[in-house]
Parts: C-alpha cells; structure tokens; sequence
C-alpha cells in the first residue's frame, strides 16, 4: 500500500501547487493541458470564462481576436466568455492572471464542437 500513499501524497501536492498558480481555473483544465504539453500536442480547448460585471465588452473582444484570432460570444449580460482557440499552460495563466476573471472552465473542442462544461 506504500506505492498507492506515495500516489496520493504526490497528486495532493500536484493539486495544491495547481490551485495555488491556476486559482481561477478548473483543475482538469490545467491537467489535460500537462498531458497535452508532455504529448507535445496544441489542442484546440473551448473556454467558458465567467467575468465580473461590467466589462468593457468591445475591448475585451478586440482583445481575445488579437491575441487568439477567433471572435468570443457574449452571455449572461457581458460576464460569460465563451471561446475556442489553441491554448497552452502559458496563455491559461495569462487568462487567469487578468483581474476581470472570476472563473474558467474548459474542454478539448471535438469535431462536432460540443464540451463537457
């Protein structure tokens, strides 16, 4: 049972070094972006980003299609971000550093462009 503790303690380290640089983020997010780093895979995630109220929509827009290329939609009267894009541990942290985000979830976008949020 030594090897299954030694798991356990690992992981719980690993979570607790996640949710202390990525507070923001789902921590399944940050998982599957290890994975894809250690894979050496840039897979396209679609991002549901819950924002604080009052935000400057169009600057945020302009924003995200400069950064990323694609065009975000709005929801929930301006405090949910939802956009697909290649992501990597760099650009999540980036994200979750900005003082206008609350929270962040995502998943792999499929072909068929469903999520598991």
């Amino acid at each position: 049972m030594s090897g299954i503790e030694d798991v356990v303690k690992k992981f719980t380290d690993a979570d607790s070094a996640i949710r202390a640089l990525f507070p923001k983020s789902d921590p399944i997010l940050v998982v599957n972006l290890i994975f894809d780093k250690k894979a050496g895979r840039n897979n396209i995630y679609t991002l549901e980003i819950n924002l604080k109220p009052g935000q400057d929509l169009e600057q945020m827009r302009d924003r995200v299609v400069q950064l990323t290329g694609m065009v975000p939609s709005f929801y929930l009267h301006g405090t949910q971000m939802i956009v697909s894009h290649h992501l990597g541990l760099e650009m999540l942290k980036r994200i979750n550093d900005l003082d206008a985000v609350v929270k962040i979830k995502g998943s792999p976008y499929s072909a068929g462009g469903s999520s598991d949020f």
